[in-house]
Parts: structure tokens; sequence; C-alpha cells
């Protein structure tokens, strides 16, 4: 069985850092700064939605991904893995289930963050591009290039384009609503599955009751 993690907000608690390196460079790319109270209800936006937003227009938005990207390789040694999500990893891979990641993220961030924790012997590949609202493509690209049977492939991610990207895909999704988006959202895209904690990983793979 393959299972593909995203890497933000799923394997990484990344949101607020993320906002507020977003915030960093509102002045530099004229964007609206995202106020404190209106940071939770960003969970409640897709991706495209938070873009509208922030009013970042699209010609802006490649060179704002990857200052984003650059910024948080400084911060890649304190971001806190999501609780319990090294057990869990732990388990599947000593059940020998495949893992991979696809983020959009960058391999190089991905690696240092992973090596700082002791988690990349869990992982088979790092898939990293950074076209924020074309995962579908990412995800036909790592299917192909790993010869990853669909119908044994699983996406684990924390937002709506998670789960997009799989259906276009035709394999499951599993969302986990402890990452950006809220279980509202994410329940609205209708995923394969929806976990509450990592430790419902375990369950729905079989490996605990």
């Amino acid at each position: 069985m393959h299972l593909i993690f995203d890497f933000d907000g799923t394997l990484v608690n990344s949101f607020y850092h993320v906002v507020k390196k977003t915030s960093l460079l509102a002045d530099e790319f004229n964007f609206r700064k995202i106020k404190d109270h209106e940071i939770e209800s960003l969970r409640d936006l897709t991706s495209l939605e938070v873009l509208r937003f922030l009013e970042i227009p699209i010609y802006n938005l490649p060179r704002v991904i990857s200052r984003i990207r650059k910024h948080l390789h400084n911060d890649m040694p304190s971001l806190a893995p999501v609780a319990n999500i090294r057990n869990v990893l732990e388990k599947l891979y000593n059940a020998h289930f495949s893992l991979g990641i696809l983020t959009s993220n960058s391999v190089e961030n991905v690696t240092l963050w992973l090596d700082i924790h002791d988690m990349r012997h869990y992982f088979d590949y790092i898939h990293a591009e950074s076209r924020l609202f074309s995962k579908k493509h990412l995800m036909k690209k790592t299917l192909e290039r790993y010869k990853i049977d669909k119908s044994t492939a699983f996406y684990i991610g924390d937002e709506t384009r998670d789960i997009d990207a799989a259906r276009k895909n035709a394999i499951h999704s599993v969302a986990v609503t402890w990452g950006y988006n809220s279980e509202k959202v994410l329940l609205q895209h209708q995923p394969s599955f929806m976990v509450r904690k990592p430790e419902e990983l375990l369950i729905l793979f079989g490996l605990q009751k």
C-alpha cells in the first residue's frame, strides 16, 4: 500500500509560521496584511480564496512562494512535528507500507526538517515543486515516476486542494483536520476518509483497533 503525505500542516506544524512569513512580505509585494483576528478564519478558505482575500496578483505568486520558502528555511529547525506523527510513521514503516511525500515546499526544506527529527528513513521519495494550484499534475507525475498502483494509493493532506488532486487522479484521499484547512471546509470537498488525530491513521490502515 502506498501512502503519499503532504508536508506542511500534515507532518509539521507550520501554519502560523507561514502566516507570519506571508505578512512580512505584504509591503514588498503590495498585498493585504493578515490581521491577528483574521488568522483562524483563513482555515475556512481554499487556497484560491486565500489568494483573493490577500489580493495577491497571480503574476506575483511564484515570487511570493519562492520568498516564503526561503524565509521558512531558517525556521525549519524550530518547526515542531505534529503531535505523535513520528510514532505513527514508524509503525507504518515497520508494517512495510510505502511512504512518500508530495509537497509544494522545497526538497531542501523538507529534507532538512526530516533529518533534524530523524524521520528521513521512513520515506522512499520526496516529490516537491512550487506550483501552488497544480497538485493534480504533480500527483500525476509522482504516480507515474514511482510506478504507483492507483488502487493501492492514498494521499494524506490537510487542504482542500489535496482532496481535489487525489480525486482527479482517481486515488483515495485522507483529509487530516489538524492542519491548514478546517474540518468544515474539508468536509465540503468530500474526502474519501477523514482523521482527526494521527493515531486514527493506524486504525484506518488496519494496524490498530
